[in-house]
């Protein structure tokens, strides 16, 4: 009996010196290394490829793979410690869950037919089934920061929230059952993760892309804001490479070629307050547009969208909104009822806001920052809080990055290819603003940000 005690004492100090150690400790954990798109598993005495593929991938057939991934011939006892490869797409899958990060309005769910109420922070399940109700939005991210957007009058089913087990591939399947889904995937390319967005005809497959898909009287409609979509029937008997900057219409009888979709739209004049609680927005024609659609929100992103519309012409009125700065994303949609690439701006309804007072700040400068990112930096005082923009014009009417900060220096995400411009703002303590800066131009390629460090305004941009 000591001797056993003995034993049992000695096995858990080896396993880290507790019960709960001991209890927890796996050895196949223990031989298994973690990469990204794969794991190794060093195998132990009587392990063949069948056993392998069974243990981690639950498919005995699986061993075919294996032999080709880690050219060994046949399923015959391996010797100890070879290190076998299996890739993240062969893995069993688990649970994953979404979380509510925005939300507005009417939002219904339903979980097994029992209903749901959803708050920020709740978590989404497989299975769970997303209804907005008009002028109603919804928000959810995955564990990888893929984000899935729910405009007004949409229905989606969560028919798949999985991830591989040991790599954490994402595994996601939405099933769109009515209205629309705007989806913006992490890039899954290396970790073999899948994201798909299925309707009764046709399903959207991507592996790291900003895209829409949508139901109407015409069929799915496809539109690829960036990255690249395969699109195909459910049958899997045709299909289309749809690029970003292209839409497509899938129906019953086939999937429709990709087309380009249209420009973004700009304002043709700031929004103006015509009633008490509504503004009116003039936009610039867009060549081949039948109609134009507008979002209203809080925040840069559209994450908090208050108000959406819809117009036939470049008036639209839009009521509901008080006194208050927003954000305005148009986009312009076609002749096949595809929209295109949304442009934002930014304007201000309410009462004349505070004279601007003290000298413009110095422009920032731009460098080029670590994890993709971009960082400005520019003069500041102790104690003095700015705001700073980054758009693609020179009005600043299509902004890209605005944030308000404490310290004379902000980082965001690397934009596209593209020229850009930045300023900066003082706010003073008494709610205040200096005049902004002079405009710094800027240029992203591919490796590098190229300024020539003079920074220009709107009154002398025609003399450049």
């Amino acid at each position: 009996m000591r001797t056993i005690v003995l034993q049992f004492f000695l096995m858990l100090f080896l396993a880290g010196g507790s019960p709960a150690a001991f209890a927890n400790s796996n050895p196949a954990s223990q031989q298994v290394t973690v990469n990204r798109a794969s794991i190794v598993y060093a195998t132990r005495a009587g392990d063949t490829l069948m056993s392998i593929a069974e243990r981690f991938t639950t498919r005995i057939d699986n061993w075919v793979t294996l032999s080709k991934v880690n050219n060994i011939g046949s399923d015959t006892a391996i010797p100890i410690g070879t290190p076998i490869t299996i890739p993240a797409d062969l893995l069993q899958d688990e649970p994953s869950e979404a979380r509510v990060i925005a939300l507005s309005g009417n939002i219904t769910a339903s979980s097994e037919g029992q209903p749901l109420l959803l708050a920020l922070g709740a978590k989404i399940t497989e299975g769970m089934q997303i209804d907005t109700g008009n002028n109603s939005f919804l928000t959810l991210e995955l564990p990888d920061q893929s984000r899935i957007s729910l405009p007004s009058n949409s229905r989606i089913r969560i028919a798949k929230l999985r991830m591989a087990r040991y790599t954490k591939s994402p595994r996601t399947e939405i099933l769109l059952l009515n209205g629309k889904v705007e989806s913006k995937v992490a890039p899954l390319e290396q970790n073999k993760g899948r994201f798909e967005v299925r309707t009764p005809m046709a399903v959207a497959g991507v592996r790291g892309t900003q895209f829409r898909v949508g139901i109407s009287e015409n069929g799915m409609a496809t539109e690829v804001l960036s990255g690249k979509v395969e699109v195909e029937r459910q049958s899997g008997r045709s299909g289309q490479h749809i690029n970003g900057g292209q839409g497509n219409i899938t129906n019953a009888k086939a999937v429709g070629k990709p087309v380009d979709l249209l420009p973004t739209p700009q304002l043709a004049s700031a929004p103006v307050r015509q009633e008490q609680n509504s503004a009116q927005f003039v936009l610039t024609p867009v060549a081949g547009a039948r109609g134009y659609h507008v979002q209203i929100a809080t925040d840069l992103e559209a994450k908090n969208i208050l108000l959406e519309g819809h117009a036939r012409d470049t008036r639209m009125k839009l009521d509901g909104l008080p006194n208050g700065s927003y954000y305005a994303r148009i986009s312009a949609i076609d002749k096949l009822g595809l929209e295109g690439p949304a442009s934002t701006h930014a304007f201000t309804l309410g009462a004349a806001q505070p004279a601007a007072s003290g000298p413009s700040p110095a422009s920032p400068t731009v460098e080029a920052g670590e994890s993709k990112q971009l960082a400005l930096r520019w003069t500041g005082a102790p104690g003095q809080q700015f705001t700073v923009q980054v758009a693609r014009d020179l009005a600043f009417s299509w902004l890209v990055y605005s944030s308000k900060t404490a310290v004379p220096e902000a980082r965001f995400p690397r934009p596209a290819f593209g020229t850009y411009y930045a300023r900066v703002q003082v706010n003073n303590p008494d709610g205040s603003a200096s005049p902004y800066s002079a405009a710094q131009p800027f240029v992203v390629t591919d490796q590098w940000i190229i300024h020539d460090g003079n920074p220009v305004n709107a009154r002398n941009a025609a003399a450049r």
